[in-house]
C-alpha cells in the first residue's frame, strides 16, 4: 500500500465548505483505540491523566444496564432532567444506546464480554479503552457531575463517545492492533478508515435513535463537527430510502468523513504520534512492524455491522487506490511518515544511525563506542 503525497488537495475547499465550529468539549482524539488499547492505560496516558488504579467509581456494563431498565429514562430524553451521580449518568447512557438496534447488539456483546465503564477527566480524548482490563473511560471533560448532568448538550457529548467506544470495542474484539502485523503507511490507512467508521456508526445510532421518536441525539450530531458526515447520512436516506438497509447511505457517510482535510490531518497527526511512540518501545528489535500485504477485504471488514453486513462490501479496491483515501494533505504529516518511513531503515546505535548494520556492530560492538571499552581496559 503506497500513499500519494500532495493528493486530495482539490478536496480541501469542498470539505472546509461543510466544516462545523469545533468545541473544545466535542473535540475528539482518534487515537484512543488501537495502540492505547494494547497497553496498560499507566503508561500511555499522560503525568495528569488518572490510572486504573486510582479509579474508583468503575461498573459494569450488565449492571448499568438493567439498573435502567428500572427508571424510564426514554420518556425523559428530550427533556429536562437531571442525573447527579456517575453512575445514574452512565445507566442513562445505556438506556439511550439500547434504543437503536446496532447500538442495542454492541451493547449486549460488551455485556456479555464482562466490560466495565467508568467516567473521569481524561483531559484530551473523548474516551479510552484498556483491553486487558475490559474497560471503558470517558471523558467527563473537568465538569462537575451537577452541570454534566442537567445539560442535554454535554450528555449528548457523552452519549457519542460511548457509541464510539463500543463500536471500538467491537472492532477490537475482531482486529485488535495493526502494529504488528502491517507496515506503517498500511497501519495508516488500516487505522484512518477505522477511524472514520466510528464516527458513521454514531451517525447510524442516532438515526436509529431517532427513529424510535427521539431526535436529540441526532440535532446535536447535525450542529456538531461532524455535522456533515450526518447530513451526508440523511440526504442519502431521503432520496433512496433502500439506503438505509443496501448500507449505500453509510458508504457514502463513510467517504464524506474522508473530504473534511483538519479532521482528516488530525487524525493522521495521532495516528503518527502512536506509531512514534511503538518505534520508541521497540527500539533494538530486529522488527518493529509487521510486513504482511494490505488487501481489499481486510478493509472492507472494518466496515461489518452487527447485522454481518458490509457497508463497504466490494468498495476496498477502491478506497485503496483512490487519493481521496489514500492521500495525505498536510504536507507535515507527509514528512512525519517520511521520518518514521527513514527510522526504520537505519539502525541506530548511541543515537547515531548507520544504514549497514554490520558497520554499526563493528564500531559499536555490544552496542558500545570501541575507544570508551580501551579506554575502560587501561584503568
Amino acid at each position: 500500500m503506497s500513499f500519494i503525497y500532495g493528493a486530495g488537495l482539490e478536496n480541501k475547499k469542498a470539505g472546509s465548505s461543510d466544516m462545523q465550529p469545533i468545541d473544545t468539549h466535542s473535540k475528539k482524539t482518534q487515537k484512543t483505540s488501537k495502540f492505547q488499547a494494547l497497553r496498560n492505560f499507566t503508561e500511555i496516558c499522560e503525568p495528569d491523566l488518572p490510572i486504573v488504579d486510582d479509579i474508583y467509581d468503575i461498573w459494569s456494563l450488565e449492571d448499568l444496564f438493567y439498573e435502567s431498565e428500572c427508571y424510564d429514562y426514554s420518556n425523559d430524553f428530550d427533556a429536562e432532567i437531571s442525573l447527579s451521580d456517575k453512575f445514574g449518568l452512565l445507566s442513562w447512557l445505556c438506556a439511550q444506546v439500547s434504543m437503536s438496534a446496532a447500538g442495542s447488539i454492541m451493547l449486549q456483546e460488551a455485556m456479555n464480554e464482562g466490560w466495565t465503564v467508568s467516567l473521569e477527566d481524561l483531559n484530551g480524548p473523548d474516551f479510552h479503552i484498556d483491553v486487558p482490563d475490559h474497560l471503558i473511560v470517558l471523558d467527563s471533560a473537568g465538569m462537575l457531575l451537577s452541570a454534566l448532568g442537567r445539560s442535554e448538550y454535554f450528555r449528548n457529548i457523552l452519549l457519542v463517545s460511548f457509541t464510539r467506544a463500543l463500536r471500538d470495542v467491537w472492532q477490537e474484539k475482531r482486529h485488535g492492533g495493526f502494529d504488528e502485523i502491517y507496515a506503517p503507511a498500511d497501519i495508516l490507512m488500516l487505522e484512518r478508515v477505522r477511524a472514520a467508521d466510528l464516527d458513521v456508526m454514531a451517525v447510524m445510532v442516532a438515526w436509529e435513535i431517532r427513529g424510535e421518536g427521539h431526535g436529540s441525539l441526532w440535532r446535536h450530531l447535525v450542529g456538531s463537527e461532524d455535522g456533515d458526515i450526518a447530513m451526508r447520512f440523511a440526504g442519502y436516506v431521503d432520496r433512496d430510502p433502500s439506503s438505509l438497509d443496501n448500507g449505500q447511505a453509510l458508504a457514502a457517510s463513510f467517504v464524506q468523513w474522508f473530504r473534511n482535510p483538519e479532521r482528516l490531518d488530525l487524525c493522521e497527526h495521532e495516528i503518527l504520534n502512536d506509531l512514534d511512540m511503538i518505534m520508541t518501545e521497540r527500539q533494538g528489535l530486529k522488527q518493529i512492524f509487521g510486513h504482511e500485504k494490505l488487501t481489499p477485504i481486510k478493509i472492507e471488514s472494518l466496515s461489518c455491522l452487527p447485522d454481518r453486513t458490509a457497508y463497504l462490501h466490494h468498495k476496498g479496491r477502491e478506497i485503496m487506490g483512490d487519493p481521496l483515501f489514500t492521500g495525505m494533505t498536510s504536507m507535515v504529516n507527509q514528512a512525519h511518515l517520511m521520518q518514521i518511513l527513514h527510522d526504520m531503515s537505519v539502525t541506530r546505535v548511541q543515537g547515531v544511525p548507520f544504514r549497514n548494520a554490520d558497520l554499526a556492530s563493528r564500531i559499536f560492538p555490544s552496542g558500545e563506542f570501541t575507544a570508551d571499552i580501551e579506554k575502560l581496559r587501561d584503568l
